[in-house]
């Protein structure tokens, strides 16, 4: 059997059948092979379709060029996808090219920017202790001059009270005159020079003036990576910041209700099954699962960090010393609550109306930053070190109380308690 060819570059005797020497003049269908007469007739071939050589050339040309047709076409496809895919690749590198010069120069108008507030809180700080050490050096010269004064005036009167009689009482109403005429003035404390030196050990003013840099970066630097990166370096500080003022807080068992059951250390409470046999004084909550924290805050800034775990309802924040502890009331400011609450898996501040609120990572636990003179609370998710609510602009009372309310335990499936945790090493 001889394969069909349409090269015409063959010599005649492959145009013979190799088996029987006579022309090949016919096609095979089904084995695709040319033959002779001879084989046509054989009993390898005698079922099979054939036709002469000449149909199935011209028939198989017309398939050969549907192939190539299609495979052009293909071919041109494929020419489009690489030029695209490369169009890609030049998109690509010229993007990473541009964005490495953009991320340099940007950091480097940052690193300009930082070096010149640097400069400005150095130079400020410099001036500043050389007015103080000005102020404390005039003053330690005049008590050092009235200190010479003394010194002089008490070797005088040592060397008179030495001589015999008549010479001690000769002038000695002059030495009395300026014994009773000198006078010692205690120095008046400068207020910026004293607190200067009460923020002694505190780091406050350097971190509230960070703080700023996040409202005074330049127009330049307004790209989203650098925001980006302004808005987590601010997130950092202000963590920093108010876990700086972090101050103790225990529960007051005087507040709590009667089914709520504290800790020796009045540092961890939860509901308990059945009511304690307990006084109803005045102090105490008689109607809500709520317990108020022993300190008073009058002013300042305050900051604590309570654990709420897994459990499925709990209430947090400040209150008024004054609120009723009697009765029904409902939580707002208005009323002298400012808090947040967990009800079955939804947060909210418990504003009028309530405000829904979405952490990024359910908090196991809470931290609280009342700075009292701003009239603000911020409630922070401890385990992202995100801010999950501020209420600001308040006018609180003349005394807050931290306010805890780990609420029923629902048959079990919130029985967990609510823990006031250390500050101190937490980071």
């Amino acid at each position: 059997m001889f394969r069909l060819t349409l090269s015409p570059e063959k010599s005649q005797d492959e145009h013979l059948c190799p088996k029987h020497q006579q022309r090949l003049q016919l096609f095979c269908e089904e084995d695709h092979t040319l033959l002779c007469v001879i084989c046509r007739e054989s009993k390898e071939h005698r079922e099979h379709t054939v036709c002469p050589i000449e149909e199935a050339a011209e028939e198989y040309k017309k398939t050969l060029s549907s192939h190539k047709r299609k495979l052009s076409e293909e071919m041109e496809e494929l020419q489009s996808w690489v030029a695209e895919e490369s169009s890609r690749v030049s998109t690509l590198e010229e993007n990473y090219k541009n964005q490495t010069e953009k991320i340099t120069s940007t950091f480097e108008l940052l690193k300009q920017f930082l070096d010149k507030e640097k400069q400005q809180l150095l130079n400020k700080l410099e001036k500043g202790h050389e007015e103080n050490m000005k102020k404390i050096q005039e003053k330690l010269t005049k008590l050092e001059i009235s200190q010479s004064t003394h010194m002089g005036l008490i070797t005088e009167v040592e060397e008179k009270c030495q001589l015999q009689d008549v010479h001690l009482l000769k002038d000695v109403k002059s030495i009395l005159k300026r014994c009773d005429d000198v006078k010692i003035v205690k120095p008046e404390k400068d207020a910026i020079v004293e607190k200067t030196l009460q923020s002694i050990g505190e780091d406050t003013s350097l971190q509230e003036k960070l703080l700023e840099l996040k409202a005074t970066f330049p127009a330049e630097l307004e790209w989203k990576y650098i925001k980006g990166y302004a808005s987590t370096f601010h997130a950092e500080l202000e963590w920093k910041y108010v876990r700086g003022f972090a101050s103790a807080v225990t529960l007051d068992p005087d507040t709590a209700h009667r089914s709520l059951i504290l800790s020796e250390d009045g540092r961890s409470v939860r509901h308990g099954d059945r009511a304690q046999d307990l006084p109803d004084t005045p102090q105490r909550f008689s109607k809500y699962a709520i317990v108020l924290g022993r300190e008073r805050l009058s002013s300042g800034r305050h900051y604590w960090e309570v654990e709420v775990g897994d459990k499925t309802r709990w209430d947090l924040g400040v209150c008024d010393e004054a609120v009723s502890r009697k009765g029904e009331f409902t939580l707002s400011p208005k009323n002298g609550f400012w808090t947040m609450l967990l009800r079955d898996g939804e947060y909210q501040a418990a504003t009028s109306p309530l405000t829904p609120l979405i952490p990024c990572v359910p908090p196991r636990a809470v931290g609280l930053f009342l700075d009292y003179e701003a009239g603000r609370l911020s409630l922070y998710n401890v385990d992202d070190r995100s801010l999950l609510f501020t209420f600001s602009g308040a006018s609180f009372p003349p005394t807050l109380r931290p306010y805890f309310c780990p609420c029923t335990n629902k048959e079990g499936r919130n029985a967990g308690a609510l823990h006031i945790l250390p500050v101190t090493g937490r980071e």
